[in-house]
């Protein structure tokens, strides 16, 4: 959940997101037999069947899984095998139920939680752990990046081998690289730091605004550098997706901040509903305007990355910004982007990429190419609604001749509110009821209706003592729902 949040700085303080982080570093491993046990679980025992060797000490071990370098039998091949630490699926299920049920009760109590729409979070949150646990569908991911980039050469996708690959065990090709985040072996290596920092932020912005799905969790310990400054990432547990709508409108916002125009910003919140009617306009666009300016007026070398989209995300929480969850994740993934190529070279800014980019990205949308695909949609849909408009009609006027017409009515909370009064009702009858007990048990008492317990009637303190629990349950039911 740690590392999750630590991708979320929309909803907690930057300086937190960048303290969960440390979450992502190496954690302790399971026993290599306790690994063992799942592993031969997986291949209904035949593990000698498949592997020629399995190497004891693992090479990585991370919250959910570690791996190991093992030797294929049949091919000889040095690959790595994947597996899920015992008993993960069933406390990450239990987990997130008492966090849901958490959840749940803090958005019913807490008004000001409504704005991060926290249910929708949660479910969020509980869909990317889950995934993080099945690796098959991990398995189709990395297949699914690996023929997006078949032709570029400065990204290599390790290969699956999905003949041995389960929900708990997945093989792939071994990687014998260095990690981007060990500055000097790729010194002695002979690596261009700054080739492989540029490489690395353009597979990034192509992964965003051309395929519309990227590696989300591009931190240190994810990803190799190969001879040829090529880029090798390894888990690709947490990835995003943005549809071609979503990526016009991170696209165009995320080009009116670069370019400095509040107005356009401003255009796009207001056209998607990102904004709510009453926030100050004026206001916040002054205070883009002053975080543009503190992009604007500095060289583009000495942009500090970090605090900038530290600020943008100040501004979001100021204004209740309704940004979709994976918009956040885009400038995320950037964030983290820019610090592991700052590592590799210190003089490199993740913006000297972007801004040539979005740049080349935007005039792009523009092209008579895609106009005429635009055009050739909008002519299928004319067509459509011009072949079965006569049909629909006559369907129409043919029910409003017969009186068939219905037009159904749909009154919002109307359940609720119905709810809301049977409960007045009942506590009204209720009260009826104790009032009435009440007033009969006086007038038994006065009256002196036998028999009698040390002198008083037997039916009036009957009625009191029903009286005195019927009131209470009425009491206890009220506190209970928080409404004196």
């Amino acid at each position: 959940m740690g590392q999750i949040l630590s991708l979320r700085p929309d909803i907690i303080p930057p300086e937190y997101a960048q303290e969960l982080e440390k979450l992502q570093d190496k954690t302790p491993p399971v026993p290599f037999q306790n690994i063992m046990e799942i592993i031969e679980n997986e291949f209904a025992g035949n593990v000698d069947d498949v592997f020629r060797s399995i190497d004891e000490a693992p090479v990585a071990s991370g919250s959910v899984a570690q791996v190991h370098r093992a030797t294929l039998k049949n091919s000889g091949e040095t690959v790595a095998v994947k597996v899920l630490k015992p008993k993960t699926r069933e406390i990450v299920e239990t987990d997130l139920s008492i966090i849901g049920h958490l959840v749940r009760l803090a958005a019913s109590y807490i008004p000001e939680l409504q704005a991060y729409d926290p249910i929708q979070t949660i479910s969020e949150f509980s869909e990317i752990l889950l995934n993080e646990l099945n690796f098959l569908k991990e398995a189709n991911t990395i297949e699914r990046f690996s023929r997006f980039f078949k032709d570029k050469d400065y990204i290599h996708i390790p290969k699956i081998y999905k003949n041995y690959t389960t929900n708990s065990v997945m093989v792939m090709e071994f990687i014998d690289g260095i990690k981007v985040s060990n500055v000097s072996a790729l010194e002695k290596a002979g690596m261009d730091r700054k080739a492989v920092a540029e490489n690395g932020a353009e597979i990034t912005l192509i992964e965003i605004f051309e395929f519309g799905f990227y590696h989300a969790d591009p931190h240190p310990g994810n990803i190799f550098v190969l001879p040829g400054n090529t880029i090798a990432p390894v888990d690709f547990g947490i990835t995003g997706y943005i549809d071609e709508e979503g990526v016009q409108i991170i696209g165009n916002i995320l080009f009116g901040l670069i370019e400095g125009d509040a107005d356009k910003t401003i255009r796009y919140l207001k056209r998607y509903n990102f904004i709510t009617d009453d926030v100050d306009v004026r206001k916040l666009k002054i205070d883009l305007i002053d975080f543009m300016d503190g992009t604007q007026d500095i060289r583009l070398s000495q942009i500090n990355v970090s605090s900038s989209i530290g600020a943008l995300f100040s501004i979001t929480r100021k204004y209740r910004i309704k940004f979709p969850s994976e918009y956040f994740l885009i400038f995320k993934t950037l964030l983290v982007v820019d610090g592991v190529a700052r590592k590799l070279y210190p003089h490199y800014n993740i913006m000297e990429s972007v801004r040539p980019y979005m740049r080349s990205w935007f005039f792009k949308q523009y092209s008579p190419k895609r106009y005429m695909k635009e055009i050739l949609i909008l002519l299928d849909d004319i067509n459509y609604f011009l072949k079965y408009l006569p049909t629909e009609l006559s369907l129409i006027i043919k029910k409003i001749r017969f009186g068939q017409l219905k037009l159904p009515i749909v009154h919002e909370n109307l359940e609720k509110s119905v709810s809301e009064i049977d409960r007045t009702g009942n506590r009204l009858s209720f009260s009826i009821i104790i009032a009435a007990l009440l007033l009969s048990s006086a007038i038994i008492v006065q009256a002196k209706v036998g028999p009698f317990i040390k002198g008083y009637p037997v039916l009036g303190l009957a009625g009191f003592f029903t009286a005195v629990v019927m009131g209470l349950w009425l009491l206890i039911g009220i506190i209970k729902s928080g409404r004196l």
